[in-house]
């Protein structure tokens, strides 16, 4: 075993950041809705509701499908690596 480094949080996140940018990474960080909070999910559900009483769902759902492939359509297939994908929950 090696020897055992007194570093700080930040000295152990300034360490682990350095090595993913020499292996040609970048941090990106986002802010996402959170699926979590029930406010969230009503907020959700009502905006659901809402485009399924519009007389043109069927066309805001073609919408949202069309961009959704087109977005995914220019992503490179992520490699995994030898051990595939995580498992789900």
């Amino acid at each position: 075993m090696g020897v055992h480094e007194n570093l700080t949080g930040a000295q152990r996140a300034a360490r682990y950041r350095a090595a993913k940018r020499a292996q040609g990474l970048r941090l990106k960080q986002f802010w996402v809705p959170d699926l979590r909070d029930p406010k969230v999910r009503d907020q959700f559900r009502r905006e659901g509701a809402e485009i399924n009483r519009r007389d043109d769902a069927d066309d805001v759902m073609a919408f949202i499908e069309s961009a959704q492939e087109d977005i995914w359509a220019n992503e490179p297939d992520y490699d995994w690596g030898p051990g595939g994908p995580p498992e789900g929950p």
